[in-house]
């Protein structure tokens, strides 16, 4: 074979490999586009992976807020909140979740979550699946002006997966009927080692209800 000859196969089978490469690398990204079609059409929702932040800021602690469903709206929850200033987390950007006031005077923040309150002693309730609680984390809040250490924030009300609250004094009860701030099991575990490591804590502030305290 010349060497002509020999150039001009190596670089057909070159273009032939790309090619192959090419397709390949198409199928999957028609492959991933079915697959969130195909959720999308079944009612799943995919999942965005969450990025923590840690902020400094005045914000909305909500990890114990008792909350009530909002009048006509079984989807949304009104939670009083306590007003805190200080190291917190978002799982969006902190300017985002910057507090502020308006032309009106009246003054917003978001809710952000903290340890302080675990620090303070209060106790970490789980509860299963299926019961109701509200997902409060990043939503903005209204700070009430005839108490500037509360904040009323409205929240969403979900009954999926496993969840806990630092509210309902460990009363596994109030589980099945109360409407407390949460976070899934997973989220607060990750949001917890987060702060923990930004804070150069020792160890971390939380305990759990035990089996002893179920009533």
């Amino acid at each position: 074979m010349r060497r002509r000859d020999f150039i001009l196969l190596l670089g057909a089978g070159t273009r032939s490999a790309q090619s192959m490469r090419e397709r390949a690398s198409m199928n999957s990204i028609s492959l991933r586009i079915l697959l969130v079609v195909a959720a999308a059409a079944l009612g799943y929702v995919v999942p965005a992976q969450a990025e923590n932040y840690f902020c400094k800021q005045q914000f909305a602690l909500c990890t114990s807020a008792p909350c009530i469903l909002e009048p006509g709206n079984p989807k949304v929850a009104i939670c009083t909140c306590d007003v805190e200033d200080g190291p917190n987390l978002a799982t969006v950007a902190c300017d985002t979740v910057k507090p502020g006031t308006d032309a009106n005077g009246v003054r917003t923040v978001y809710s952000q979550f903290a340890l302080k309150q675990f620090a303070q002693g209060k106790r970490t309730l789980k509860c299963a699946a299926g019961t109701p609680w509200t997902w409060c984390l990043n939503k903005p809040c209204t700070i009430d002006p005839a108490n500037p250490k509360k904040a009323i924030c409205a929240c969403d009300v979900l009954r999926t997966g496993e969840w806990i609250t630092a509210g309902g004094n460990c009363n596994t009860a109030t589980c099945k009927t109360a409407y407390w701030s949460g976070a899934p099991l997973n989220d607060f575990n990750d949001g917890t080692d987060f702060l923990v490591k930004q804070l150069k804590l020792k160890k971390s502030p939380v305990n759990w209800c035990s089996q002893a305290d179920a009533r």
